[in-house]
């Protein structure tokens, strides 16, 4: 793999980055750029959300209250560990709320990710 995984993910020098979900695992995408910012909750004026889910029922319910927020956010990742949630349930998921996802990003030996863009 070439690059970090912030690089992967569009993650560049002074971003302001939502992580929601399970924050701890927040040091997957390190190592961050320069002068990155990280928020455990929504915030006005961000550059990217990373939704952080290990489990397709809890990743639903987490939309119901993501999703209302991110209007306005240019990258929209979702990292999930393929062995416990699979790329189809995610764009299953997402479809139902009107978004779409690309196809899945091997970060590394455990964590992939899908970008997701309203439909």
């Amino acid at each position: 793999m070439d690059g970090t995984t912030a690089d992967l993910l569009g993650i560049s020098e002074g971003s302001r980055v939502w992580v929601a979900g399970e924050f701890e695992e927040v040091s997957l995408l390190e190592p961050l750029p320069e002068g990155v910012e990280t928020f455990e909750e929504y915030t006005h004026s961000l550059d990217a959300t990373i939704l952080l889910t290990d489990d397709a029922a809890a990743f639903t319910e987490q939309i119901d209250e993501v999703f209302p927020q991110l209007g306005s956010v240019p990258l929209v990742w979702v990292v999930f560990p393929p062995g416990d949630v699979s790329a189809e349930e995610v764009a299953q998921v997402v479809h139902d709320y009107g978004w779409g996802a690309t196809s899945p990003v091997m970060l590394d030996d455990a964590w992939m990710a899908m970008r997701l863009a309203q439909d």
